[in-house]
């Protein structure tokens, strides 16, 4: 048996339970607060495809936080050589005209981009 909820609830519902997610991704809320989650997340399809891309991002974190940190699996090793990088001379669309070929990602980019990996 399925119960109805009205739109009303579900936007309310998950304007609430949208700023627990991430603690509960990463597994750190109070069970009082966990439940209630819990429960939301079996009923709204939005929510928990928000909450699995944010528990994908928290898998990778201590896998981030080894990279950032130099080390492979949990030894230090020196540092890594990175691969040389050819320069573009003339950037056809003007923008960055010398800069490198492939840019940086900043850290918001990555996360998002990772939590498209499966």
């Amino acid at each position: 048996m399925t119960t109805s909820v009205t739109p009303l609830q579900t936007t309310t519902e998950c304007r609430t339970v949208h700023d627990l997610l991430a603690g509960h991704a990463l597994n750190v809320l109070a069970p009082e607060e966990a439940a209630p989650v819990s429960a939301h997340l079996a009923l709204c399809a939005a929510c928990r495809d928000e909450h699995d891309c944010l528990a994908a991002v928290a898998a990778h974190l201590s896998t981030l936080r080894a990279a950032l940190a130099g080390e492979t699996n949990g030894r230090h090793s020196g540092p890594v050589a990175r691969p040389r990088i050819p320069r573009r001379r003339h950037c056809g669309n003007g923008a960055g005209r010398g800069g490198s070929l492939v840019s940086s990602l900043t850290l918001s980019q990555w996360v998002s981009r990772l939590a498209y990996v499966r």
